[in-house]
């Protein structure tokens, strides 16, 4: 089995031999990590069925991880999945981080797993700030430098329903998420080929929201598309509620599908 195909299984909890017996998962919609395999494959699994995932569409890995993106169908909404696998020893992998897109369409599935499993109907206690435990590695020294935007950039946001277009109005919703949850502290940046993925963090009300983006250049090494993915879930709809009160006026009701981006914040 390539390592590709073997990183795509693992994530869909189909491999369990590929994860450590002490994995740590991290979730889109959970807040604290899922600790131990048996405890881990289940989780990854109920995911997989709820996101209603298929084939990846893009894979890569080097020496420390392998990524993954999905996309599926869940609760009739289209979603998308980025696995985060870190390797441990023993040709195993020691960590999972699962990030997912966007909010208002995530939020209906993990409604629909809290039915039935309690671990994600209680696990939202947001009464302190939310401090991640992952992923493994810790921070880079110097954050990586991003190249220009194309002229018809696709921004794919982690908490809008509508593809934006276009460098003036991208660049204009990237300068919003700045000013909502700060400068971003990364963790990981590595290229393949004509693709990029970042993994970093950034802070709203006090809370860590965690992202992972893929970057895909065109001939010009210009960002050509940006698909960002984010996690827990609660801190993204905290964010999706302060960046609502600064593009309202700009974005058209498509990028606010689902519920009131102000509920969130008990502004309604």
């Amino acid at each position: 089995m390539s390592k590709d195909s073997e990183a795509v299984k693992a994530a869909l909890g189909q491999l369990p031999a590929a994860l450590a017996e002490t994995v740590s998962l991290a979730t889109p919609i959970t807040v604290s990590r899922i600790e131990g395999r048996d405890q881990a494959v289940p989780v990854l699994r109920e995911v997989a069925e709820s996101f209603g995932i298929g084939e990846p569409e893009f894979v890569a890995t080097d020496e420390q991880r392998a990524y993954v993106t999905f996309v599926g169908r869940g609760q009739g909404h289209d979603v998308g999945l980025l696995a985060v696998l870190t390797h441990g020893s023993a040709d195993t992998y020691s960590a999972v981080d699962l990030y997912a897109r966007p909010y208002p369409f995530v939020k209906p599935v993990r409604d629909h797993l809290a039915t039935s499993d309690k671990r994600f109907h209680n696990d939202l206690d947001l009464s302190a700030p939310y401090e991640p435990t992952g992923p493994p590695g810790g921070f880079l020294t110097d954050p990586p430098g991003l190249p220009a935007l194309s002229a018809d950039v696709a921004f794919h946001s982690p908490v809008l329903t509508d593809t934006a277009s276009g460098n003036e109005l991208v660049g204009a919703i990237l300068m919003a998420v700045q000013e909502v949850s700060g400068a971003p502290r990364f963790r990981v940046a590595n290229r393949f080929g004509n693709t990029s993925v970042l993994l970093y963090d950034a802070t709203v009300h006090g809370h860590t929201w965690q992202l992972g983006l893929v970057i895909g250049l065109d001939g010009n090494d210009e960002i050509a598309d940006m698909r960002v993915y984010s996690r827990p879930w609660p801190v993204a709809a905290l964010f999706r509620g302060e960046v609502y009160k600064l593009l309202r006026d700009r974005l058209g009701p498509q990028y606010w599908q689902g519920e009131n981006p102000l509920v969130a914040l008990g502004e309604d």
